[in-house]
Order: structure tokens, then C-alpha cells, then sequence
């Protein structure tokens, strides 16, 4: 199973395909609406996602040990 739908970090995952798949094809086939600025934008939209994620986990993961206790 290649996508994890419990996975915790399927979004950063996800954010950071698509910087990678977008870099390829703007390499592959040098679109006129691959520029810098929208690749520059891919790249703040997957380290948002990133760190969005991170502050999630670590409050599903304190959530769920208080409710341990």
C-alpha cells in the first residue's frame, strides 16, 4: 500500500510530491507557467504544510495522552 490513509504525515507527503513532481516536469517539458515564482510557491506551500502537520501530530499525540492518564 503505497498511500496510507492513517499515516500522520500523508499531507507533508503529499505537499512535498508535488514539489518534486512539478520541479520534474517543469525540467521535462520547460512550461512558460513553470517560473520561478510558482515553483518558489510550491516549495512555501509544502514547508507550510510541513510544519502545519507537525504542530498537528504533536497535538493529537498530547491529546491523546492525557486521555490515557
Amino acid at each position: 500500500m503505497l498511500f496510507n490513509n492513517k499515516h500522520p504525515w500523508r499531507w507533508s507527503i503529499g505537499g512535498w510530491g508535488a514539489f518534486v513532481v512539478a520541479i520534474i516536469l517543469s525540467l521535462i517539458f520547460d512550461f512558460n507557467i513553470f517560473n520561478i515564482y510558482w515553483i518558489l510557491g510550491l516549495l512555501t506551500a509544502a514547508i507550510i504544510l510541513t510544519i502545519g502537520n507537525a504542530f498537528y501530530i504533536m497535538y493529537t499525540k498530547r491529546k491523546s495522552n492525557n486521555s490515557k492518564k
